[in-house]
């Protein structure tokens, strides 16, 4: 076993710990405890398995080299989270603009 296969896991569980007392604390709902925790958890279920995960995840989508294989699998995991941030940016921003246009309103009264 390396180094990393041991802080990985470590620091992991540190996270999702946390991410529990976000929720127990009313600062975080289920569904970001719940997808954060599957992230962690596998961050460090990687870090333990690295060859077995990355050759698997090379077989699932038909790549021949497991490190090629990482690469288009967290670029298309960047993508994601991307995408996920600029909906919700633009939810935001449209809460904002609705709250300004209430008080405007309010403020003419």
């Amino acid at each position: 076993m390396k180094f990393f296969q041991i802080i990985v896991p470590i620091i992991s569980l540190l996270f999702i710990y946390g991410m529990f007392r976000r929720y127990y604390r009313t600062r975080a709902s289920w569904q970001e405890v719940a997808v954060g925790s599957l992230f962690w958890l596998g961050v460090g279920l990687f870090a333990i398995f690295p060859d077995f995960l990355s050759n698997k995840i090379a077989q699932l989508f038909g790549i021949e080299s497991n490190v090629n294989a990482i690469i288009f699998f967290c670029l298309g995991l960047i993508f994601f989270f991307q995408y996920k941030l600029f909906f919700m940016i633009k939810k935001q921003q449209t809460a904002m603009t609705e709250l300004v246009r209430k008080l405007s309103l309010e403020d003419r009264e």
